[in-house]
């Protein structure tokens, strides 16, 4: 298997990816969500958003081990695309018609355009931990650990103006810092000004936004007034 610090590709990190899966949950036999979008190698630039979610669910249908087209989150599910919708994020009728009226069962060739269709709109989405659990479980800090340098080494391909991360995990993982959400969206929604964070990767900055998980357990609402204002950054 190639290094990770010699990986110069999605592809070849999504090898190394499936690859510890593997090692490390032998007895999963659900497939790893993996990330689909805009990335810098295929495009003049990188996405303007990198939108980072936790850990995939089996309610993903790519996960299922017949599943052989392309893997990125929330594959055959609304949510979060209505959120997405709301915020400005997602904009196509046809689209969202799609989505809505066919829940568990993508068709490949939407799943394809899906995904392009995620790559005009300056858009990347992924999860800090590929392995993919049998429910909506919190990953613990091992998991973490095992998913982190693959992590950063995908935001170094994707190479993206702004990270979103949904939720305290993939923003205190990154960041190294602890803050208090609802503070944060209250100060954003009051002021229209973002509190960017930052990080470095092989010498380069990158900006990174916490945002309130916009389904499940988080606060759609929330998420989607946040998100209006985030849409707007240069």
């Amino acid at each position: 298997m190639i290094e990770l610090d010699k990986i110069s590709s999605l592809e070849q990190l999504w090898k190394y990816i499936e690859k510890i899966t593997k090692e490390n949950y032998p007895d999963n036999e659900l497939q790893p969500i993996l990330g689909g979008g805009k990335v810098s190698y295929d495009e003049s630039s990188g996405p303007k958003f990198m939108i980072v979610f936790i850990n995939p669910t089996k309610r993903n249908i790519s996960s299922n081990h017949e599943w052989l087209g392309k893997r990125y989150p929330f594959i055959g599910r609304k949510r979060p695309w209505i959120e997405f919708e709301k915020a400005g994020l997602v904009d196509d009728e046809r689209v969202m018609n799609y989505i809505l009226n066919n829940e568990n069962n993508w068709s490949y060739e939407f799943t394809d355009k899906m995904c392009d269709y995620l790559a005009s709109k300056d858009l990347f989405v992924t999860n800090i931990v590929k392995n993919t659990g049998q429910n909506a479980d919190l990953p613990k800090a091992d998991k973490i650990k095992l998913y982190l340098p693959s992590f950063l080494k995908e935001i170094e391909l994707v190479d993206p103006k702004y990270i979103i991360t949904f939720g305290l995990i993939p923003f205190g993982a990154l960041v190294n810092e602890k803050i208090k959400l609802k503070e944060y969206h209250k100060e954003v929604v009051k002021t229209g000004k973002v509190k960017l964070y930052s990080i470095t990767i092989n010498n380069k900055n990158y900006k990174v936004i916490p945002c309130l998980y916009p389904i499940g357990r988080g606060n759609p609402r929330q998420a989607v007034e946040m998100l209006k204002i985030i849409k707007e950054l240069d």
